[in-house]
């Protein structure tokens, strides 16, 4: 659960504006009691931005960790409204854990007279000041888990670029694809049945999510029990992040074999085909609208990944890809052909990966 000093900075940054405002909110909610006196010397003391500075570091700590524990396979797995509820849950206490954190670092170090303390205690235990911060923080995390839920829906970066409308107009760009797809799938959906069979790739998905974000994959598309991944090409060769995140996946799978046999009878082994060039990106459909790609690239990866079987290999990538590989590194790859394809009279190498 490693914290990233940028994510912290942007999230701390994003509650202090939302702290400030619900500040302003409050100020005009309160403003005739202000007036009288009653908090008047509270707002003239500037310990509220003080309040404001240390709210927002302690909540928006703990904000990234309650998003980080609920990212848990365990609670990935559960439904969306699960997810929502458990998550509003502890967004709320961990608000009222800061709050009474502030309060008693106000009283221990002094910062506001005793006084003074108790009096806007008092004032801010009003049923007006408790009512405007439940529905302004109530909406806040209502507004905030259905953006959340509609990320995930659509992938975080899928969904800024829908809402950006980056690819309204089509694109093109050059990217790497990496087809996924179950070994022995009609076999084994025969035997488990389609309500198993589902429950069976459903689980082989969640292992692969942690590695899809670990290697800053994209998903493109579930097709059955086949998984469309792709990259642009910088973030694809880094690293050689795209054949790392099939030999993690594979790994993980494995180590999972004792489960997976225990409940299903079946272990899951999964075949890539891969291929990288240039495609054509645009905003499709109204009615549920998606970015759709274009480009020869999907077929060629796609025959790829068929031609796993034919060649009795895990992984088979194009010659277009090697192109890109900087040749320190630790695979080994084997030429398995320069035909053409099926269904096309260009003539294409390509490779099996293994390591050295």
């Amino acid at each position: 659960m490693k914290l990233k000093l940028k994510e912290w900075l942007l999230t701390v940054g994003a509650f202090t504006f939302f702290f400030y405002l619900y500040a302003l909110f409050s100020y005009l909610g309160l403003k005739d009691f202000i007036e009288e006196g009653a908090l008047k010397n509270y707002f003239r003391s500037n310990a509220w931005h003080l309040e404001i500075v240390f709210t927002s570091v302690l909540f928006g700590t703990l904000f990234i960790f309650i998003n980080r524990l609920t990212e848990k396979k365990v609670i990935r797995k559960r439904s969306f409204a699960f997810n929502i509820l458990l998550r509003s849950a502890l967004y709320i206490l961990a608000l009222l854990i800061v709050g009474m954190v502030i309060f008693k670092v106000f009283e221990t170090f002094g910062l506001l007279e005793r006084e003074l303390l108790e009096e806007t205690r008092n004032k801010f235990l009003s049923f007006r000041l408790i009512a405007s911060f439940l529905v302004y923080w109530g909406f806040f995390i209502l507004l905030f888990n259905s953006i959340i839920t509609i990320s995930q829906r659509f992938g975080s970066r899928t969904f800024i670029d829908l809402l950006t409308g980056k690819y309204y107009h089509p694109k093109t760009e050059e990217l790497m694809f990496l087809f996924l797809d179950l070994k022995d799938s009609t076999r084994i959906a025969e035997k488990l049945g389609h309500k198993n069979y589902s429950q069976f790739i459903k689980e082989c998905v969640h292992e692969l999510t942690p590695v899809v974000q670990k290697y800053k994959a994209r998903i493109y598309q579930y097709v059955g029990d086949e998984v469309i991944l792709y990259w642009n090409l910088n973030e694809g060769i880094k690293e050689l992040n795209c054949i790392h995140l099939f030999l993690d996946y594979c790994s993980i799978l494995k180590q999972r074999n004792a489960y997976f046999l225990s409940k299903y009878g079946e272990v899951p082994s999964y075949k890539a085909g891969m291929d990288a060039g240039i495609v054509t990106l645009t905003e499709i459909g109204d009615i549920k609208r998606e970015i759709a790609f274009h480009g020869d690239v999907l077929n060629t990866a796609a025959r790829l990944e068929k031609k796993c079987n034919e060649f009795n290999t895990d992984m088979i990538i194009s010659q277009h890809v090697l192109d890109h590989f900087n040749g320190d590194n630790n695979f080994q790859f084997h030429l398995l052909s320069d035909l053409p394809l099926r269904g096309k009279t260009e003539r294409v190498k390509f490779y099996s990966v293994s390591i050295k």
